[in-house]
């Protein structure tokens, strides 16, 4: 029998992450020009919510289908590095403070902790201890801890995807009542602004359209890797001029 499925109706791989990119260059601006109390704010605020899952879903495919896992770790390192730099100039002119290395950085630390669930014969407390670390060192990174959770569940829940979402979503759902009562503890008539966070489940409906494809050109993975400092620094640019 043939595949009845409208094919309208589902993304590759490089579809899936061009939307991601779309929803992080709209999010990025936002932070840079646009008020995070406005209804622009905001909505630009909840589309951006959709990167980071979408980014940690592949991070974990990509752990699957890479043929030398090696140099993507290697690879993610150096261009955590890179884009660390990158993101401290748009956040901060360049003055590194706390919180200052990125999502790469996050993301390569999710990608170790895969690695090390499912590429070691270690005992289950030391691979849990080894992720509690990785959490803790995530908080130097952009999206601590959710963004080491979500990669590392979405690869052990691979093949369960009703198993991944459900992980994921108690995730973020965590996420988004943590940035609530924070923001509700600094100040407490601007709890609201927060609220966009709860976009991240908007990824949900998004990853569920996923062929299993990789699409796109076969070096399109460059495209992906660049982009995100070289927007960082970009847009830290032209705020420098503004």
């Amino acid at each position: 029998m043939g595949d009845d499925r409208d094919r309208s109706l589902v993304l590759s791989a490089f579809q899936l992450k061009l939307i991601a990119v779309a929803a992080m260059l709209a999010d990025h601006i936002a932070w840079a020009f646009v008020p995070l109390d406005s209804a622009a704010g905001q909505l630009l605020h909840i589309v951006g919510r959709i990167t980071a899952p979408v980014m940690c879903y592949f991070l974990a495919e990509g752990f699957f289908h890479t043929r030398d896992l090696k140099k993507y770790l290697v690879r993610m390192f150096l261009f955590s590095l890179a884009s660390g730099a990158a993101f401290s100039y748009f956040e901060w002119g360049g003055r590194f403070r706390y919180g200052g290395m990125g999502m790469i950085y996050t993301l390569f630390l999710g990608l170790l902790a895969i690695t090390v669930w499912l590429k070691t014969s270690w005992p289950v407390a030391i691979k849990e201890g080894i992720l509690l670390l990785l959490c803790l060192l995530s908080l130097e990174g952009d999206w601590p801890v959710a963004g080491v959770l979500w990669p590392w569940y979405f690869a052990v829940y691979r093949g369960w995807p009703n198993r991944q979402f459900r992980a994921f979503a108690i995730v973020a759902a965590i996420d988004v009542l943590y940035y609530l009562l924070s923001a509700w503890a600094a100040w407490p008539a601007m709890w609201w602004t927060q609220l966009c966070q709860a976009g991240v489940f908007l990824a949900i409906p998004l990853l569920k359209r996923y062929d299993g494809t990789l699409g796109g050109p076969r070096k399109g993975k460059w495209f992906f890797y660049l982009f995100y400092p070289a927007h960082l620094l970009a847009l830290g640019w032209i705020r420098s001029l503004l």
